[in-house]
Order: C-alpha cells, then sequence, then structure tokens
C-alpha cells in the first residue's frame, strides 16, 4: 500500500497565518481562510497568489456564489470579490458569527455566544441580510446552530440542546421548530440536492427536506464529518467511517477521530473517498467509494480538518497553516514514482527535490 509524504503527492503547497479553518475551490481559483484571520486566494492553474487580506478575528465559514466569497469572521460579515480580493460589503453581527450560506433570497448568517460560566453558547440567532448587505431580519433560536442550509427561500438549521432537532426560518414565518425521533444534539451538517443531512452525537443520522425527516441509529460515537453526493459517508469520533444509500453498505476502522470525509480525485483517475483522521499523527485514507477498500494512504504530522473538492482537484489544509492542492492525474503519477524499485538514498533525494520546488513557488 503506497504512502508517503503530502507534500510528495500535492501539485503545489500553500500557507496561511493560522491553522486553516476554511478552504473552497470555486473555477480555478482556491481560497483559504485562518483562525488568525488571514483570507487568501491561489491561481490553480499556476499556483501564484492572486490577493490577501487581514481580518482581526477568527474566519470561521464561507459560501461562495457568481464570483463573490461571504465570510463569517469573528463577529462580522463580509462580501469579497474572488478576482481580485476587493470588499465590497460588511456588517456586524451580535456575537460570534458562525456559519453564512448563499440563497436568492438573501444572506442567510447564524451567530452565538459562548459563557466560561456555564461552559456553553447561549443568545443564538439567526440573521438573514440581502446581497447589498443591509438586514432583512434577525431571529433569536434556542440552541445554538451546528448546521445551515437554505432551500427554496427557508433556512434550515440544525441545533445543540435544549432543542436537539432543527428548526426553519422564513421571513413571513420567523422560526419554526421540528422535533425528531430521536433526542441528541446535531453536531454536523451538509446540504445535497436531496436536502439536508445532519449528523448527532449519538451516532444517528438525519435526512431533512421542507417535507419532514427520517433519523437512522447509524454508528458508535458522535458524528464528527459527512459528505453527500449520490449516496453518504459519515465519519465518527470513534474512528468508525460507514457508508450509505447508493454506496452500498460497508463500514472501516480508522483507528482516530475523524475529521474530514470528501469526494476527491483517485490515483487511478476515477474518484474515491477521502478521509482525515488523527491519533498521535493524521492519516489520509483513499478508499474505494463502494467497497471501502482502501487505495492509499499518506502521512501527515499535522491534523487536518477542512477540505474541499471539486472537478478532479481535492484541497486540505492543516493545523500549521500548510495548504496542500492535488489533482486528478498527478497523484497516480506520484504513486508510481513512489512504487518504483528505488533504493533508500534516491528516494530521498526525489523527496527533497520535490519539496525545493514547492517552496521556490
Amino acid at each position: 500500500m503506497a504512502t508517503g509524504s503530502l507534500e510528495f503527492y500535492a501539485s503545489f503547497v500553500r500557507r496561511v497565518d493560522g491553522p486553516c479553518s476554511i478552504l473552497c475551490i470555486e473555477d480555478d481559483v482556491m481560497v483559504a481562510g485562518s483562525r488568525n484571520g488571514e483570507l487568501s486566494s491561489w491561481d490553480i492553474s499556476s499556483g501564484s497568489k492572486k490577493w490577501s487580506l487581514e481580518f482581526e478575528g477568527h474566519c470561521s465559514s464561507a459560501d461562495i456564489n457568481d464570483g463573490l466569497i461571504f465570510l463569517s469572521e469573528s463577529d462580522n460579515l463580509h462580501c469579497i470579490k474572488i478576482e481580485d480580493g476587493g470588499l465590497l460589503w460588511s456588517t456586524e453581527l451580535e456575537g460570534s458569527s458562525d456559519m453564512v450560506k448563499f440563497s436568492e433570497e438573501g444572506i442567510w448568517a447564524t451567530s452565538s455566544v459562548y459563557s466560561l460560566e456555564i461552559q456553553d453558547y447561549y443568545d443564538s440567532a439567526v440573521w438573514l441580510f440581502d446581497h447589498q448587505g443591509g438586514l432583512m431580519g434577525k431571529w433569536p433560536i434556542e440552541g445554538r446552530a451546528w448546521s445551515l442550509d437554505s432551500v427554496s427561500g427557508v433556512a434550515v438549521v440544525g441545533l445543540s440542546r435544549p432543542k436537539c432537532g432543527y428548526c426553519t426560518v422564513t421571513l413571513e414565518e420567523g422560526v419554526k421548530y421540528h422535533s425528531l425521533n430521536i433526542s441528541s444534539p446535531v453536531t454536523v451538517g451538509v446540504s445535497s440536492q436531496k436536502g439536508t443531512l445532519m449528523g448527532h452525537s449519538d451516532g444517528s443520522l438525519s435526512h431533512v427536506t421542507l417535507d419532514g425527516s427520517t433519523s437512522t441509529s447509524i454508528g458508535k460515537g458522535s458524528v464528527s464529518a459527512l459528505t453527500m453526493d449520490e449516496g453518504w459517508v459519515i465519519g465518527m469520533d470513534s474512528g468508525e467511517l460507514v457508508s450509505g444509500d447508493n454506496l452500498g453498505s460497508w463500514k472501516v476502522e480508522l483507528g482516530g477521530v475523524v475529521d474530514l470525509v470528501k469526494f476527491g480525485p483517485s490515483p487511478d483517475e476515477d474518484s474515491c473517498v477521502w478521509t482525515s483522521s488523527w491519533s498521535d499523527s493524521c492519516r489520509l485514507s483513499l478508499l474505494e467509494i463502494h467497497s471501502g477498500q482502501e487505495k492509499m494512504e499518506i502521512h501527515h504530522d499535522y491534523r487536518i480538518s477542512v477540505g474541499s473538492s471539486e472537478l478532479g482537484f481535492i484541497a486540505l489544509g492543516d493545523f500549521s497553516g500548510g495548504v496542500f492542492l492535488l489533482e486528478d492525474g498527478v497523484i497516480g503519477r506520484r504513486k508510481e514514482q513512489f512504487d518504483e524499485d528505488l533504493d533508500p538514498d534516491k528516494k530521498s533525494e526525489l523527496l527533497r527535490r520535490k519539496i525545493r520546488e514547492l517552496r521556490t513557488k
């Protein structure tokens, strides 16, 4: 089974100041944000930096639409042009700006305040701004939002305690709470054409649409990562990885907290499931989509918890600020290089040469 460093397989490596917290790929552009407030953009074809911005707070969430990036940062919401980094507007929220989602109706955002005294979140809210940054509405909600989706003018929000279900928000009717057939807090959520998928702290999975919801107990531990396309794959903090729907039904033990699950390019020019798990070090596992069989393994020194994939590319960000772009075709060629019958000295020189090339770009 091929292994090797992440730097070896990456087409290029870049950095942001502080742990990488946001990654987006849009057309030929990659955007990365950090917990220290840097937001930078690179051209994927050349690897050259397009622009960089410095904010005062933590970049926590972003959504891209029609050449614009909407950024949650500290207690602010920003609208930025992807082409040149131009800041079109900014607006301040009350509390930490947690998540943001573009819709045709406007820009949805969530906020919350964390209390050290009670060690929990309170004073949470859902906001709606027009496309020019004007406030259209604000609605207090019970429990912190852990997922945010927008469907046909409706915001769908996964909630922690005390509600442990979800709510829908519209400009006309405000907040409506919906219960699930489980009573476990939502920990993570993703959107897809089939609806909103929410993971829970008891290992359950909920599929939510505007017509209703279904919930199923899936695995052991708390759901820490998930992805959905033709089917779904979820990861647990116990190290368990489980698939379902049109991907068959397979289960893999990764031996560490699953931080990231994404569909992405494969060494055999197909597609596969990328997972990042953490124990004493980071392990990237590339798995066959319909069986869970491991195709490839990559080790890394730093924890990887954010990623984005599109059109044969996958971008990964780590806790040291490293940003790695990997692409279809290149991964397979690098794997063949690694698998060649080279003596240790030649293999070490190959890796050193690759790292030198990355650093000079």
